[in-house]
């Protein structure tokens, strides 16, 4: 017989979990108060890059199966992903070790930038060939499968794991409402704050830590951001944050000043030290939350994860 599964939160931890799972003879439902557009997932810059999970070594085979996944999409116009130059750049006067994040990079993925082809200010800079997820495309295309493939999606609130009772499985995949759902005050919110402008899609993707900048060319705006703000609850942009972003792309890019300021976005990050996949201990319950701002580039890994969880229980 197959098993009934329910799945909380249409993020991209959820629907990467229901991609997945629909492979598999299992009845699907996806409960959560929102959808695309009107959640986080959504105002993610979205380019694959492992961002604050460098400590969590398992992230290093999750970033890489999802990455394998977005490339193989990305042959798919439609789909709204793309394989995109990622320009990471660091500064003078900064010390580095061996970069830990290159262990999460597929083999062949980055080069370094010869010393002759820097900006001035730049000691070292990699260019990385990375997945862009354009969530405005990608996330609707993935729903609109997932329909197609006879998952139900119902709108609503689930304030208590008992409220589903008929599941052989729950997969709990509700982010910061994990901070209620399972009392997991871990996990913690980090606002993200960007800027929008109007698009120049042929630029690469720019990223520099220090200063700190990116810059993510989607067909709707460029993304010039960010912040990590931490334990902010408050899901809104500050006029003088959003200019003093714009301000670190036009130092950089001066041409970026003929780009018309199109809007601003915030969304609240997801954090918890370790990210949490697993299944709790002698309950149907299998939790997959706490990402950061790795979202997009830990999603269909952690949900191979899960998966494997659903179906040893």
């Amino acid at each position: 017989m197959s098993k009934k599964i329910a799945i909380i939160g249409a993020g991209i931890s959820g629907l990467s979990c229901a991609y997945l799972l629909s492979e598999k003879d299992y009845n699907i439902t996806v409960f959560a108060k929102a959808f695309s557009p009107n959640i986080t997932s959504n105002r993610a810059a979205a380019f694959w890059f492992p961002y604050h999970i460098r400590n969590d070594k398992r992230g290093i085979e999750w970033c890489k199966k999802s990455y394998a996944f977005y490339e193989k999409l990305s042959a798919d116009s439609s789909t709204g992903i793309s394989m995109k130059t990622l320009i990471k750049v660091l500064r003078e006067n900064v010390i580095e070790e061996k970069p830990v994040w290159m262990d999460f990079i597929p083999g062949g993925a980055c080069n370094i930038i010869p010393k002759d082809q820097l900006q001035p200010g730049i000691a070292k800079a990699y260019n990385i060939l990375v997945p862009l997820i354009e969530t405005q495309i990608f996330l609707p295309y993935l729903q609109n499968l997932l329909e197609e493939k006879s998952v139900l999606f119902i709108e609503k609130t689930i304030n208590h794991f008992n409220e589903l009772p008929l599941f052989d499985i729950i997969i709990n995949c509700t982010g910061l409402g994990s901070r209620n759902l399972c009392n997991d005050e871990t996990v913690v919110p980090v606002r993200g704050q960007v800027g929008l402008i109007e698009t120049k899609t042929e630029m690469p993707i720019y990223l520099d830590n220090e200063m700190p900048l990116y810059i993510v060319p989607r067909k709707d705006a460029m993304i010039v951001g960010g912040t990590y703000e931490d334990n902010i609850f408050e899901e809104a942009t500050e006029p003088t944050t959003i200019e003093r972003l714009l301000n670190n792309a036009y130092n950089v890019f001066p041409e970026l000043k003929q780009q018309k300021i199109i809007g601003s976005w915030a969304g609240l990050r997801p954090y918890r030290a370790t990210v949490r996949v697993e299944r709790e201990a002698g309950t149907n319950i299998i939790h997959n939350y706490g990402h950061g701002g790795s979202g997009f580039t830990l999603a269909f890994g952690c949900a191979e994860e899960v998966v494997y969880l659903a179906e040893i229980i």
